[in-house]
């Protein structure tokens, strides 16, 4: 499938925004999808079109959200898989699955997999990533003073499983069962806060 339905530059009118949200309202409520969970369905869908504009597609848009917003790392243990969830709402799998990916690349969303490989989806402007990049920037930090006044600092890899092992098992904002994946994920951002920082003190 090949969609275009707008670019982050574009000018989206609030008519568009308003009428999308009340339509994705009213395929929720004829899908009797709980309440709580449309809240959140909604404001993704308002956040997506408000950058993109609207899509070909609505239907398989607003499932999309849906299935997202129903897959937080919270969820877990979540057996419900896409094709499960596209025959509940009546939709191609093929449809849901672009859509999905296209919210996970604009909105910038982090999918962790559980050890069966499905999805759990982190927003960027949610608790867990507002927690992780918080307690990444203070080891971090802490991490490079220890350096300048030490001359040693410890391995990125180590100081990521030290702040996983915080993250899982003492903070327990993450499942243990994302463990592995977050780890990966943590590293990345240790050694880019890392060299922001060094470049810093080195007045780059």
């Amino acid at each position: 499938m090949e969609y275009r339905y707008g670019s982050s530059e574009m000018n989206v009118s609030s008519k568009v925004v308003v009428t999308m949200i009340r339509d994705a309202h009213q395929f929720f409520i004829e899908n009797r999808i709980d309440d709580n969970y449309q809240v959140m369905a909604l404001d993704l869908i308002r956040r997506y079109i408000s950058q993109e504009g609207a899509p070909r597609e609505p239907d398989p848009f607003f499932g999309a959200a849906l299935y997202m917003v129903t897959r937080h790392p919270w969820s877990y243990p979540n057996p419900l898989t896409k094709t499960e969830f596209a025959m509940k709402l009546r939709m191609k799998e093929s449809s849901l699955e672009w859509y999905t990916d296209s919210i996970v690349e604009k909105l910038g969303f982090l999918v962790l997999h559980d050890r069966n490989h499905l999805p759990f989806f982190v927003d960027p402007q949610g608790t867990i990533s507002s927690v992780i990049s918080s307690v990444v920037r203070g080891s971090v930090g802490e991490e490079v003073v220890r350096s300048v006044v030490s001359n040693s600092m410890v391995s990125p890899f180590t100081l990521a499983q030290k702040i996983v092992d915080r993250l899982c098992n003492i903070v327990n904002i993450v499942p243990v069962a994302f463990e592995q994946e977050l780890q990966t994920l943590v590293q990345r951002m240790i050694d880019e806060e890392s060299k922001r920082l060094l470049n810093q003190l080195r007045g780059k």
